[in-house]
């Protein structure tokens, strides 16, 4: 099968010898050739066939095309010449014996080109094919000489042993080509990674010394941001509620933008709220990237590529970075690990840095809590050293607020009726101005419904005004006081109110004259504390001078009520004891009446009444007055004393019944007088408040450690709210129905204090079931 031939027609200017070779020398300096090539990319494998006859070009053709591959076809040297510039053949079949230029003048040439001089040519004559031609043909760089006629399958054989040659060269080729890519690519991958690395060691160095949401910023936009396209970035954060976030940081955005986008909800639909949402990267490198996931930003995308990253630190979103880009942009692997890992630095960069703030601002707060409370120390030290001097404590109050605070400071108290506010004192840094100020300032009270201090008196609230207004503090001052505040003009001013339990007592203002040192709400919270306790101070000290002078008035009039009686008593006892003689006297003298012998023993009972309440008030002023009942201990029995004292009560009360029950041991050193008079006390008192038929039971008993006295009767028992100081002076219950009590209350303070005398002590129980029962214990010495 012979293929069909493509004719070339052969330039005019090809002929001669030089001028070919200087055109073929020329051709070799035009670009490099675009060969064809299969469906694959591979060269197509094609075969050159060069011969002045065409018959014989057509044979070959035929001979070859089982081949399978292209055919190109020259009837010259000059057109082969040609056709190599542009093609590139697996072999050359080189007719030799051709008119004009010859096989082997055009095998010189092929073989004089750096890029055709590998080229395989099989020289084909019809000559003969002596070894001076062989020789010849091989010198000009044939690889084969064949002598028409050839065997087909020969010639098919060695030119397909040229073609697989051909193809193994062209795949080495290939594989070298993929290789020499394959090397660049991953050069340049190098040479991004240790940029992305690079980068990234600076961004780190300079985060790591960031103390501050601020610095981390400037870095970023610094050192992370350079030589990577971005034209425009931002860093956003969560807001304290965790909602919304907000602009921190940017850079290449307009004004406009920033105004609308400063704030977003999270719940808007924008990469930066998704990103925070999902706690992923989001990635925009094209307009189809714009238009799938966010079509209403598309238009304000421009096609521009950009990327917004969440701020983690442990799974914690803080916020998000956004960076935009000029053009359309693939991010490779490389681009998203720097980037992922350039957002998890500034992350943990801005949480360190906000740990950092946290902590400056507790370490601030502890300074400022210890420098507080060493000044409320200082102070209370001071103002207890005043000693409830209330001249030395107002004075100590100005000085420590002088002291820690200002230049200047005044503190008025509230009149007793509320109506005038009295400056009490009055400290200033320059005691030429000090002295003019008290002058000044205690000339007159100044109205509580006036004046600076009187607003914060009347409304009980602070006044704050860290900058004064020069103007407007003299034009609402009065006439007398604009030249004292022209020559130390108030620059800061504060006022507190002085209150105690709820109650305004006063104010207290301090004030600053040097300009550039405003009072700020720390020091309005000092001033306040130090009011507070100032105010607790000064009505401590007024409670304790109203105590001093109501004990003072109490201790004076007890001492007069108790030398008083103490005088009465003592000067009622003679002509008590010279009435007592005669109502002796009379009642001894014979030939009286019976009328006239119940007189003078009336006269005597109430002389022997008079004398028990002389005595009771001796004794009642002795206890009062520190030095304590007399007691004159001797041995004695308690048994007899209490018989005897039973049956004298038993004389005097004829219709009543006492029962009286002794055991154990009853001696002991007792005083018996003040014994008896215990038991009188007692056994009257209990005859005094039972009924009349109803019986009293006095029993005594002995002990190892002591003796017992009780004393029972039946009634109506001592009212619970009287028990508690039923033993106090001047205490009396009140008496059954049908009886009488003439008692002072004195009985039963002077039985406790006879009691407590001796070391023992005396208890009372009383009920409707039991009655009443008077308890004595005595211990013995």
């Amino acid at each position: 099968m012979i293929p069909t031939e493509t004719t070339v027609t052969p330039s005019p200017t090809w002929y001669g010898t030089s001028l070919q070779s200087a055109s073929f020398q020329h051709l070799e300096l035009a670009d490099e050739p675009t060969w064809s090539r299969t469906p694959g990319g591979a060269t197509e494998p094609s075969v050159l066939l060069v011969d002045d006859n065409p018959a014989n070009l057509i044979a070959l053709e035929a001979i070859l095309e089982p081949l399978g591959v292209r055919l190109a076809k020259a009837s010259s040297g000059e057109q082969a010449l040609r056709l190599l510039l542009s093609e590139e053949f697996a072999v050359i079949l080189l007719d030799v014996q051709m008119t004009g230029m010859d096989g082997y003048e055009t095998a010189a040439l092929i073989k004089q080109r750096e890029r055709t001089r590998n080229v395989p040519i099989i020289f084909l004559t019809a000559y003969g094919r002596g070894e001076a031609e062989v020789q010849e043909g091989y010198a000009h760089g044939a690889v084969d000489y064949l002598q028409k006629p050839f065997s087909s399958e020969v010639l098919r054989s060695k030119v397909s042993v040229f073609i697989e040659l051909f193809r193994t060269q062209q795949q080495v080729r290939r594989q070298t080509e993929l290789l020499r890519r394959q090397e660049a690519f991953a050069r340049e991958a190098a040479h991004r990674a240790a940029g992305h690395i690079a980068r990234l060691q600076a961004l780190t160095s300079v985060l790591a010394e960031a103390t501050c949401v601020e610095q981390v910023m400037r870095a970023l936009f610094e050192q992370g941001l350079t030589s990577l396209g971005v034209t425009a970035g931002s860093v956003c954060l969560l807001d304290e509620t965790g909602q919304n976030l907000e602009v921190i940081q940017s850079t290449g955005y307009s004004e406009a933008t920033l105004q609308q986008w400063r704030s977003m909800p999270l719940s808007l639909h924008v990469p930066l709220t998704d990103a925070v949402r999902e706690g992923r990267p989001q990635w925009l490198g094209s307009e189809a990237d714009w238009a799938a996931r966010y079509p209403h930003l598309a238009v304000l995308a421009n096609s521009c590529a950009a990327i917004a990253l969440p701020l983690l630190v442990k799974g914690r979103g803080l916020g998000a970075i956004g960076l935009s880009f000029d053009a359309e942009r693939v991010f490779t692997v490389d681009d998203r690990a720097f980037f992922h890992a350039m957002a998890h630095a500034c992350a943990q960069a801005i949480d360190r840095a906000r740990l950092y703030e946290e902590e400056r601002l507790s370490n601030e707060l502890l300074r400022i809590a210890a420098a507080r409370l060493q000044v409320l120390a200082e102070a209370t030290d001071a103002f207890s050293a005043a000693n409830r001097d209330l001249p030395a404590l107002f004075d100590a109050i100005a000085h420590q607020v002088v002291c820690h605070l200002g230049d200047s400071s005044l503190l008025s108290l509230l009149s007793a009726d509320g109506q005038q506010l009295e400056p009490v004192s009055l400290r200033h840094m320059e005691p030429g101005a000090q002295v003019h100020m008290r002058q000044l300032f205690s000339a007159a009270p100044v109205p509580a419904n006036q004046g600076l201090l009187g607003k914060v008196a009347r409304s009980g609230q602070s006044l704050f005004i860290p900058v004064t207004p020069q103007e407007s503090l003299l034009s609402g001052v009065k006439p007398e006081y604009r030249a004292m505040l022209e020559h130390f003009p108030v620059h800061s001013f504060m006022a507190v109110p002085l209150r105690v339990q709820g109650r305004v007592i006063g104010a207290l203002a301090v004030s600053r004259h040097t300009p550039g040192r405003p009072f700020t709400s720390e020091d309005q919270r000092l001033l306040e504390e130090l009011a507070d306790k100032a105010a607790l101070s000064i009505e401590n000290a007024r409670l304790f001078q109203q105590q001093q002078r109501d004990q003072e008035e109490l201790r004076s009039r007890a001492e007069f009520e108790q030398q008083l009686i103490g005088i009465v008593s003592h000067d009622l006892r003679n002509p008590l004891g010279a009435i007592t003689m005669a109502a002796g006297l009379l009642e001894a003298s014979p030939g009286l009446t019976e009328r006239q012998l119940k007189a003078a023993r009336r006269i005597a009972s109430s002389c022997e009444r008079a004398t028990g309440l002389i005595r009771d008030f001796l004794d009642f002023t002795q206890a009062r007055l520190g030095t304590g009942i007399p007691l004159r201990r001797r041995p004695m029995d308690l048994h007899e004393v209490t018989q005897h004292v039973v049956d004298e009560v038993q004389q005097a009360h004829p219709t009543r019944q006492v029962h009286f029950e002794a055991s154990g041991d009853g001696h002991g050193e007792w005083d018996p007088d003040r014994i008896s008079q215990v038991l009188t006390n007692l056994v009257g008192n209990a005859l005094a408040y039972s009924a009349p038929g109803t019986p009293v039971q006095v029993r005594t008993a002995g002990g190892p450690e002591g003796a017992l006295l009780e004393v029972h009767n039946h009634g109506m028992p001592i009212a619970p709210e009287l028990l508690p100081r039923l033993f106090e002076p001047l205490t009396r219950g009140a008496p059954t129905e049908g009886t009488s009590s003439r008692s002072i209350g004195l009985g039963l303070y002077i039985v406790r204090e006879i009691i407590r005398g001796h070391g023992g002590r005396v208890e009372v129980r009383s009920s409707v079931e039991r009655g009443t029962t008077f308890t004595v214990l005595l211990p013995r010495p």
